[in-house]
């Protein structure tokens, strides 16, 4: 449940205060991001798949919801597609700024 919660501090709180006062320039860009988030899947899970089954690293149980994808929390897929959409969506905003500030 921790990574829930870590989630929820340091990613969904940060992007629902982007896309609550840039929604319109963000909702733009729906389509990128949407599948920037679908990248980020195809490429970070079957190298989390492969790092949990070799034991590269591990998710405690007790820390998560429990529920897992090929041995892949749940969490953990919501953390690859919200950093995705978060991190896109201040890469637009500050693409969008330094344009403003051109004049382009």
């Amino acid at each position: 449940m921790n990574y829930l919660i870590w989630l929820f501090i340091f990613v969904w709180i940060p992007t629902i205060v982007l896309w609550t006062f840039k929604f319109p320039l963000l909702w733009r860009y729906k389509k990128t991001l949407l599948y920037a988030m679908i990248f980020a899947v195809v490429f970070s899970f079957p190298w989390d798949v492969i790092a949990i089954h070799l034991r590269i690293w591990y998710f405690p149980n007790g820390k998560n919801l429990g529920i897992k994808i090929f041995e892949v929390p749940l969490e953990e897929l919501l953390f690859m597609m919200t950093v995705t959409l978060l991190i896109g969506s201040i890469t637009i905003l500050l693409k969008y700024k330094k344009d403003y500030k051109r004049g382009d």
